[in-house]
Parts: C-alpha cells; structure tokens; sequence
C-alpha cells in the first residue's frame, strides 16, 4: 500500500495537466500512487494520460459531477494511508511529499496536515502569509487559507466528503475544512511546497456574481446543518463571500450591487472594512465611474 494517494480531478485540461502530472512523479519521495480523475472531458485529456507509462497513475473517467465528485471518486478508489487533492493546473515541489511524511510521522500521524503554498503567475512567485498554529482554528473560520492543497488520513476523507452539489463552485474546500476542524486539529508547516498557478481559466478567475452568491447560500445551508458549527462562523462565511461577491460585482462594472454587498458583509463582519478587498472594491467602483 502506498503511503499517499494524490488526487487529481480534471476537465478539459489536457493543455495543461502535463506539467501537474511531471510535478508529481518527480518527487523525492516516491512511495504514492497518482489518480487522475477524469470528470466528462470532452478535449484530448485521456490520450494525454494515456501517453504516461509510470504504473503509478491510474486513469478513472466519470461523466461530468463538478470536483466535490470528482474528489470523492479519488478517496473511494485510493489506497494511500494519506490522500492529498491537487487540483489540474496547480504543481507541487519536488519535497512536497517528503515534508509531508517527516511532518506526518513526527506529529503521530494527524487526521489533517497543510503545507504552505505560493502563487505563481507567469513565471513570478508571490507569497500567501504565513500562518500561525495557534490560532489556525480561529483563522480558518474567518477565510479559506488552504486553497484545498492539504493531506486528509484516508479514513477521515471517507467520513467527511465533499459536497457533491453542482450548484457550489466556490468554497467546497472551504465547506469541508470547516466540519473536518471541529472534530480534529489542524496541523500546519509554513514551509512553502506548492504553488497555485495563476491564470484566466480558473474558477476563482471567472466566478460570477451569481456564482459566488449562490455558493454563498449553499454553504449557509449546509453549515447550519452541522450543530458543531457556531452560528459566528456563518456569519463569517457570509461576511467573506459577500464581500467577494461584492469584488466581483465591481469588476463587472455592477456598482450599486457591488455597494450593497460589500456594506452586507461588513455587517456581518466589520474587520473586513480594513481587507484590501474594500480598498479593491472601492478603487474599481472608481475607475469604472470615471471610464
């Protein structure tokens, strides 16, 4: 049995799910197994997996269910003591795995573990704060820090999947840490392993107004489902993605909207008066009322 079990869900990435593939099989350590899992493409994705010979990758096609389905085919199909989600266009560093396991193994072997990650945008890399462990907890009920780049013991993804709701394109990783941290701790290194590859086809990068609302009311739903979850945390989550929402508006040129969601979120949550987003909020209201 392998000791981790990557995870890739996939759609119509075949241009660019080279490079994420190579990130993984040139890692220094080499006890994992790759799923790649294929969620309805419809452009050259299988024959580009197909041209790969490491019996490690295993090729697994669904017809189309979004990546909450498509991350829950992995973790049913892994044998890995540890499952780790890498999304199609992202890389992780040629230690990623090796921290992993010296940092697993010297933490007694945790339900979850995150490493740090960069952004990488065009060839520049750009650091995401650091983060400290002893209010990660706090930290995460306020603003998804993890960007789904994280280990999960086997067992506790199989307890807790992702939502498979077709409707929630922003926040399922978010979703799922949020339940995952009021039953086990977060562990964390700020040794950076990873990078998050910037570009116009991400779903952050095309989310709509609409999107990030309706996401919005999906998590709400499902959180005050769960009684472990405090009813500030809801309110935190609205604050966040009210205010993204708000972003989103503005930029789409909506500035009404954009005013009348962003003063919704701080309603919610007043220190998000002081996020750059307000400053990036209000700075594209501007240049947009001057065009």
């Amino acid at each position: 049995m392998p000791f981790f079990t990557v995870i890739i869900p996939t759609y119509n990435r075949a241009h660019i799910i080279g490079e994420t593939i190579n990130s993984v099989i040139n890692q220094s350590f080499q006890d994992f197994e790759l799923l790649i899992i294929d969620d309805g493409s419809t452009d050259d994705t299988r024959a580009t997996i197909a041209t790969y010979t490491d019996n490690r990758i295993k090729y697994i096609y669904q017809e189309n269910g979004e990546r909450g389905k498509a991350r829950n085919t992995g973790v049913k199909n892994a044998k890995g003591k540890y499952v780790f989600f890498l999304d199609s266009d992202d890389l992780i560093y040629p230690q990623h795995l090796q921290l992993a396991f010296d940092k697993l193994n010297a933490l007694n072997l945790p339900a979850f573990f995150h490493s740090r990650y960069e952004l990488l945008n065009n060839g520049e890399k750009k650091q995401v704060p650091s983060l400290s462990a002893w209010n990660i907890k706090r930290r995460i009920e306020k603003q998804n820090l993890f960007a789904c780049q994280f280990f999960l013991d086997r067992t506790v993804a199989l307890e807790f999947p992702f939502s498979e709701n077709r409707e929630l394109k922003i926040g399922e990783d978010w979703l799922l840490v949020l339940q995952i941290a009021q039953n086990h701790e977060l562990h964390i290194s700020n040794k950076v392993t990873s990078a998050i590859v910037v570009h116009g086809e991400r779903s952050m990068e095309v989310a709509s107004t609409e999107t990030i609302l309706t996401s919005k009311d999906i998590m709400v739903a499902e959180l005050q489902k769960n009684l472990q979850i405090e009813a500030g945390i809801i309110r935190n989550v609205q604050a966040e993605l009210l205010t993204l929402a708000a972003l989103s508006a503005s930029i789409e040129n909506n500035k009404k909207l954009a005013f009348k969601l962003w003063f919704k979120g701080i309603m919610r949550r007043s220190n998000q008066i002081l996020r750059r987003r307000t400053l990036a909020i209000f700075k594209k209201i501007m240049i947009n009322g001057q065009a």
